[in-house]
């Protein structure tokens, strides 16, 4: 895992290239790029594309085998940044990565961001709410 040791590293510096190509190579399944992308994913950095880098590794680790640990650490994160508001371009992606790690308190977690003060929290807790209704619903 040489060639992609991002998590050794402050993910602020690495560039954007090489994240795509670690999230390229959740594909194969193994368990530090998996560990590697939960790492990113929860981090707090804010390069140059590092939301649509988060987007797409959110996207591919729901078909992975997380180990409990990754998956308490993945659905904490999410759901204070929905909390919080401090999220960036295709948080979506993320939400719907927490829905399918935990419908029910993904669902909580949207009810108490409805009332949040800051509109852009409003707003990705009523599309979650809506699409967990749909995923609820018979046929849907």
């Amino acid at each position: 895992m040489s060639e992609y040791s991002v998590c050794q590293i402050e993910f602020s510096t690495v560039k954007k290239r090489k994240l795509y190509a670690l999230a390229d190579r959740l594909k194969e399944q193994e368990s530090e790029v998996i560990d590697c992308c939960v790492d990113f994913v929860v981090a707090e950095s804010k390069g140059n594309g590092h939301g649509r880098v988060r987007a797409l590794m959110s996207r591919r680790l729901k078909h992975c085998a997380l180990s409990c640990v990754s998956q308490t650490k993945l659905l904490g994160c999410i759901l204070q940044r929905l909390q919080s508001g401090e999220f960036s371009e295709q948080f979506k992606d993320q939400l719907r990565l927490a829905m399918h790690l935990d419908l029910k308190q993904t669902s909580a977690a949207c009810v108490r961001a409805a009332s949040s003060e800051l509109a852009h929290v409003r707003r990705y807790a009523a599309w979650g709410d809506t699409a967990i209704h749909h995923r609820m619903t018979p046929g849907a």
